[in-house]
């Protein structure tokens, strides 16, 4: 499983933008401004705020003083809101399914292999979707404490 960067991207600007609100009060970050705190390539930054807006999670301002805004608190930003906006219609796995053997339990195998990956696929939604980005800004959300690696 893989996916592009633009998943912890987004929980980065979204960061970032919190953080600046209280230097700035209300205002509007430019996302050349953005990129730059968030050590981002302003094409990124773009690409990855267009989603994060589409899905409502952050407004744009046009013209002078314009820039990103939070649309909501971070309190109610999940971590599966920043991936399904950003990563849009990518599922968690991606299956190979294409088993060219002519034997009965195929169909099944297949069938089976499905279930499993989406209840995996389930369990990882569920855990992305119990932790918010005031989670991680305070740190005090319990999938957060590192476990002991002795």
């Amino acid at each position: 499983m893989a996916y592009s960067t633009s998943f912890t991207q987004g929980i980065t600007l979204l960061l970032v933008i919190h953080a600046l609100r209280a230097a700035n009060g209300d205002k509007a970050v430019p996302t050349k401004a953005l990129a730059g705190y968030a050590g981002i390539p302003f094409a990124s930054a773009v690409k990855t705020l267009k989603g994060l807006s589409s899905a409502g999670i952050t407004v744009t301002k046009e013209g002078a003083g314009g820039g990103s805004m939070l649309a909501k608190p971070i309190s109610r930003i999940t971590l599966l809101d920043v991936f399904t906006a950003v990563e849009q219609d990518t599922s968690l796995f991606k299956m190979h399914t294409g088993i060219n053997c002519d034997h009965d339990i195929v169909d099944d195998l297949k069938e089976r292999l499905e279930v499993c990956i989406g209840k995996a696929a389930g369990a990882m939604k569920d855990s992305l979707r119990r932790v918010t980005l005031a989670d991680i800004w305070t740190g005090k959300h319990r999938a957060l404490q590192r476990r002991d690696t002795r």
